[in-house]
């Protein structure tokens, strides 16, 4: 048994198919049936029914899996702690943010990285439609800041810390809510145009979520095109409540909340690490600052 053949057998089990994974972990269909062999002749049970087109785990193989994952996680802890004790201070750290968040919440902690660790070159990236999220899941960036909810953790191994309050409300300008005799039930809502984000970077089906007809619908892929369009007067929308607070306190938009339907939702951003790395002296120290009692 090595980490090699764990691996092969995770990638089986998450795709249901040799040569999936195999291609997933560009080796040889060949190859990957004998490491799954090899793993159950030293199991001495099977670990998948072969009778199915689809390879589904027996119920050993379900257990053995969840502590097959645990060594693979600890494998890749083992191999990132090495690499951080072999070169010290992290040449470059990647710290991306949703552009529904506040960037300036870094600026502290750059300041502090810039003081203990000045040969660290740090990267700011924003994206949208939750793509931080999904760089963490892949590895490409180190920390990220995000509006956070608990079913997230589905699409990744996360560790999370609480750093902020974020809302979402439903908006629109004073002009359109008149227009449309100021709807108050579901169904006169609908009536408007909704301007919806297009399909979230980890898999989230919004439609889903919401569950709202198909119907009178802008999409946008970013949260700064939504705003402008709800300053526009283009349709309604739910957005954070931060983005568009002067607008509010100055009547250019209107929040609305229909009981029963859709009114505004407390959340929180969170600062999100991945749980399958080691991170760094200079990352770290962001990672301890936002640990409770700091």
């Amino acid at each position: 048994m090595n980490i090699t053949h764990l691996k092969m057998f995770a990638a089986v089990a998450e795709l249901g198919s040799l040569q999936r994974a195999a291609e997933s972990l560009h080796r040889t269909q060949s190859a990957t049936s004998m490491a799954l062999k090899k793993l159950e002749q030293e199991a001495g049970f099977a670990l998948f029914e072969r009778g199915a087109y689809r390879l589904m785990l027996t119920e050993r193989g379900s257990h053995y899996l969840r502590q097959a994952q645990e060594v693979i996680r600890q494998h890749q802890r083992l191999a990132s702690l090495s690499e951080q004790l072999r070169f010290g201070a992290e040449p470059s750290i990647t710290l991306c943010y949703d552009h529904t968040c506040d960037a300036q919440l870094w600026l502290p902690h750059v300041r502090k990285i810039q003081q203990q660790f000045p040969a660290t070159e740090v990267r700011i990236e924003g994206e949208s439609q939750l793509r931080a999220l999904q760089r963490i899941a892949e590895g490409s960036a180190d920390l990220a800041i995000s509006p956070w909810m608990p079913l997230f953790r589905q699409y990744g191994d996360f560790e999370t810390l609480t750093i902020s309050p974020f809302s979402l409300v439903v908006a629109l300008t004073p002009q359109l809510y008149r227009e449309y005799d100021k709807p108050s039930t579901r169904q006169q809502l609908l009536e408007l145009p909704m301007l919806v984000p297009q399909n979230l970077a980890i898999g989230i089906d919004l439609d889903t979520i919401l569950k709202l007809p198909n119907q009178r619908r802008i999409r946008v892929n970013d949260i700064a095109s939504q705003k402008e369009l709800l300053l526009a007067g283009m349709g309604w929308g739910v957005i954070p409540r931060p983005l568009i607070a002067d607008a509010l306190d100055e009547g250019v938009l209107e929040e609305i909340v229909i009981p029963g339907f859709i009114q505004r939702v407390d959340l929180a951003v969170h600062l999100i690490r991945s749980a399958n790395q080691t991170l760094g002296p200079a990352a770290s120290i962001i990672w301890q600052d936002y640990l409770p009692g700091k």
